[in-house]
């Protein structure tokens, strides 16, 4: 869709066209009515719930005024076309700073600013819930930071982990535990985003990433598994440091800082030199040092940004299996084998209506696994285990089609596993 040269609501002349997303894109207009250029936010999806969605976006903005926060002016709709005019940046994202860019003060400081920015916003009970690098801009020449796209941004009154429509939204690698447990977001999940955003800077990579772009996976990771301690990835970080952030992405909301101000004034402390701490000429890892391999990363990759898009696309259905696929793992963990074959069943029903073959061949994987570790517990179904290679089989067929070799070698194995243990059962 060009919009270059179009006029909107009467007054905002389209310059060109500055940044794409998911549902919308961004242009850079002039305002004729006031002889300024603004940052024009036009959606692509036209649905009722994307369009309630902008509509969120535009009154948790408006009733934000801080200098660290992306002001906006004024919403729309022309033509069909729903829009918000906000404040033009020229900057950069944190995304798009070049690795070793940061310096250790530069690092903290933008995180302070990052903090204040989000201390106002609670403070007017806006929780932003999709905090990560590519919504932080850079000002000017690096001065300061402003906080961007409070699209997913809510009342706290009025907060929960999903949409109307059910589906997990924010970006993966920096959502906080509580969000994939059905469990509501409030200040706590936003200072998790920002904790993780803190790692990756400093250690160059996100806590919780899987390499074959496995999302249930990592979602499944960010609520039982301990990240590696940052200074075991780098060695640079003072202790002080490595214990704020690891303080601040804890699994537990309650051991987490609780306010935005309480994780500021420990930054603080690190931003007045001591004996202990490393010389603030210590440059800090960005995040764009390790793009390609951040499975999060939704403005450089274009695969990853492609299976995340499919897993988190506007539908109940696929949400719901997802949620399943996960509280299958929990199950299986807890070795409660009924509950696991529930879910499982329920998301691999779900996912092939749906027709996403990619994550119903994933999840027969997970499936299968469950029934193996079932048998070894002495609990073998032959009937079961027939379900399970079937599965398994149509999953191959995926992976192959999909050249997805490991995944493939991995159900092969499985399958061998399975038809091994089936034998002799009646």
């Amino acid at each position: 869709m060009d919009l270059q040269g179009r006029t909107l609501g009467g007054r905002y002349e389209i310059l060109d066209l500055i940044g794409r997303g998911g549902t919308a894109d961004t242009y850079r207009a002039i305002d004729t009515r006031l002889g300024r250029e603004v940052a024009l936010k036009v959606l692509l999806d036209r649905s009722d719930d994307v369009t309630q969605r902008l509509l969120l976006e535009a009154q948790a903005m408006a009733s934000l005024n801080h200098p660290k926060i992306v002001a906006i002016y004024d919403a729309g709709e022309d033509a069909g076309l729903s829009f918000i005019v906000m404040e033009l940046i020229h900057g950069k994202t944190l995304r798009e700073l070049e690795g070793g860019a940061l310096t250790y003060k530069q690092a903290l400081g933008y995180l302070v600013d990052m903090l204040e920015a989000l201390d106002y916003a609670h403070a007017q009970g806006v929780v932003h819930r999709d905090v990560k690098p590519s919504n932080v801009m850079t000002v000017g020449n690096g001065e300061l930071v402003k906080l961007t796209d409070f699209g997913l941004a809510r009342r706290s009154t009025d907060v929960t982990q999903t949409t109307r429509t059910g589906q997990i939204v924010g970006t993966i690698a920096y959502l906080a535990p509580e969000r994939f447990l059905s469990k509501p977001a409030d200040v706590r999940s936003d200072l998790y985003s920002v904790g993780v955003v803190m790692y990756e800077i400093f250690t160059g990579t996100v806590p919780f990433r899987n390499d074959r772009d496995d999302l249930v996976a990592t979602m499944f990771s960010h609520v039982h598994d301990l990240p590696t301690p940052a200074r075991e990835i780098n060695r640079a970080i003072p202790e002080y440091l490595e214990r704020v952030i690891m303080r601040s992405i804890e699994k537990d909301p309650l051991r987490r800082y609780q306010t935005a101000r309480e994780f500021i004034a420990d930054l603080r402390v690190l931003q007045t030199p001591q004996p202990h701490q490393p010389s603030q000429a210590t440059e800090a890892r960005t995040p764009k040092s390790v793009a390609t391999r951040d499975q999060a990363s939704s403005t450089t990759d274009p695969s990853l940004r492609q299976a995340l898009d499919r897993a988190l696309a506007p539908t109940r259905n696929r949400s719901d299996a997802l949620e399943a696929v996960l509280r299958g793992m929990m199950a299986t963990r807890r070795r409660r084998y009924d509950e696991a074959k529930e879910a499982f069943v329920a998301a691999l029903y779900e996912l092939e209506t749906i027709g996403n073959d990619i994550e119903y061949a994933k999840t027969a994987l997970k499936y299968g696994t469950m029934l193996l570790q079932k048998a070894s517990d002495g609990m073998r179904d032959r009937a079961e285990l027939r379900d399970g290679i079937n599965r398994l089989n149509n999953g191959m067929r995926v992976f192959h089609d999909h050249a997805l070799h490991d995944q493939y070698g991995e159900a092969e194995h499985l399958i061998n596993a399975l038809e091994r243990t089936a034998i002799g059962l009646y």
